[in-house]
């Protein structure tokens, strides 16, 4: 549980909900730091043996269920035989039916594809997939998805069990809304605190920023089409947020770009109010949050027609490099066009509240483990 991982704040959002409806909710992590504490729910720590030699994934499964078979038995912390029902959400905990006796929903956010991986990575990747999608989830009591395209990905005979549940994405711009602040101050500071002038239309993308890690996120591409835009005159700036190191930021700075690297949550409204368009290179996407959360806030995104991109609330969707130059040409040079696509956008993202997906996710739960 741990900042900048989106399904450690799907798993929060979650949670918190149970948690206020009067749940008692516990939530086991290898890792966290403060970002989710004070949310209502317990939020603990398992210590999983191995070291290093759980960069194997069969070997870190392995050695997780050692700590979950402890878990059940020991006598000084809750036991698992003391929940009503278990929800795994990410590997290597998919196998927590060889240790819990009661329901279990399977939480799926999909394996990301092995494209620029090294073998040892695609080999991981590889029994990640056969795992989950063939074994684990035959043993599950239900199966929830984030889109109907990771649907798909499963086996026939256990299609009958999966629901879709789509994330919201209002997070950010409720907890604008809260704070007492505006869109428009939030934009002023921000793009003022950079040197933004008001006729430069900035481009905003919230991806990983390794330069050498997660090829799917594709993020070489975008620099790519924003260094040409600006050789063209073009009076565009480039914004970045997410996880990256210093190195990473050295990088990106080098390129020109605008970096917020490792931003707090409470900076993430300044970050989406600052933007005229959202880019997503992403070449792969269960979900793909941070269009959503844009939408939010009235900006319109460019993103590739594939994965779950047509689920969510992108207006402009390519299927190349150069369609992806043109339509953010397109919105960069016509304010109208942008205009009129972030209010579609803001108007389509109210379906996508963290409500609604709680409301999805308890009836899953209520279904398998009805109250007594």
């Amino acid at each position: 549980m741990l900042l900048g991982y989106g399904v450690d704040l799907v798993v929060a959002e979650l949670a918190q909900r149970l948690a206020r409806d009067g749940d008692e909710v516990t939530v086991f992590a290898t890792a966290m730091d403060e970002t989710f504490a004070g949310r209502g729910f317990e939020l603990r720590k398992l210590e999983i043996p191995g070291a290093a030699w759980n960069r194997a994934f069969f070997i870190y499964e392995h050695n997780a269920d050692r700590a979950l078979a402890r878990l059940r038995i020991s006598p000084a912390i809750a036991q698992l035989n003391g929940y009503d029902v278990a929800v795994p959400c990410t590997f290597p905990f998919y196998g927590v039916h060889r240790h819990f006796p009661g329901p279990v929903v399977y939480f799926d956010f999909g394996n990301v594809p092995t494209i620029g991986f090294s073998l040892k990575g695609k080999l991981n990747w590889l029994y990640l997939h056969l795992m989950e999608a063939n074994l684990h989830a035959r043993k599950a009591s239900a199966i929830v998805t984030i889109s109907h395209f990771l649907a798909r990905r499963f086996l026939p005979e256990t299609q009958r069990r999966i629901r879709v549940v789509h994330l919201g994405g209002d997070h950010y711009f409720r907890a604008m809304q809260l704070s007492g602040n505006t869109q428009e101050d939030l934009r002023s500071q921000l793009r003022n605190s950079l040197g933004i002038s008001g006729r430069e239309v900035v481009i905003a993308c919230c991806s990983r920023l390794h330069r050498r890690h997660a090829p799917y996120k594709n993020l070489p591409e975008l620099l790519a089409v924003f260094t040409d835009l600006r050789a063209g005159g073009v009076p565009v700036r480039l914004l970045l947020a997410g996880l990256g190191s210093p190195e990473d930021v050295a990088w990106l700075e080098s390129q020109g770009a605008d970096v917020l690297p490792n931003a707090p949550p409470e900076l993430m409204p300044s970050f989406y109010s600052a933007a005229d368009i959202y880019a997503s290179p992403s070449l792969w996407e269960g979900f793909n949050l941070p269009l959503v959360e844009a939408a939010w806030f009235g900006v319109p995104a460019v993103a590739y027609a594939l994965g779950a991109h047509s689920e969510t609330t992108a207006p402009a969707l390519v299927g190349s490099c150069e369609q992806f130059r043109a339509a953010l040409e397109r919105l960069v040079d016509n304010k109208h066009i942008r205009d009129e696509l972030g209010e579609s956008s803001r108007h389509q993202a109210q379906q996508f509240t963290w409500e609604n997906s709680y409301r999805a996710f308890r009836q899953v739960l209520s279904e398998v483990a009805p109250a007594q």
